[in-house]
């Protein structure tokens, strides 16, 4: 097996961190807070997998640019929005 075959099956992890944070903006432009299944429709409309979904929304949870908002079920709003 040639050494660039060996690359080729590789599987190439794709970071969406900078198309979700995209997505994010536009969705705090349009409503000042938003419901969980609208972050899943504006993601799957930019192209990011439904798979990559829950550990984004974890990753901006944890760095405090999505704010989950209490006592409103699963609707986020976005920090200092």
């Amino acid at each position: 097996m040639l050494e660039s075959d060996s690359l080729n099956n590789v599987k190439t992890k794709i970071d969406y961190s900078s198309q979700f944070n995209d997505v994010l903006i536009e969705l705090a432009k349009l409503y000042k807070k938003f419901p969980k299944f609208m972050i899943e429709i504006f993601a799957e409309n930019n192209g990011i997998p439904h798979s990559e979904l829950d550990i984004l929304i974890w990753k901006f949870k944890k760095n405090g640019v999505l704010i989950l908002i209490k006592n409103e079920g699963y609707y986020f709003t976005l920090k200092n929005q």
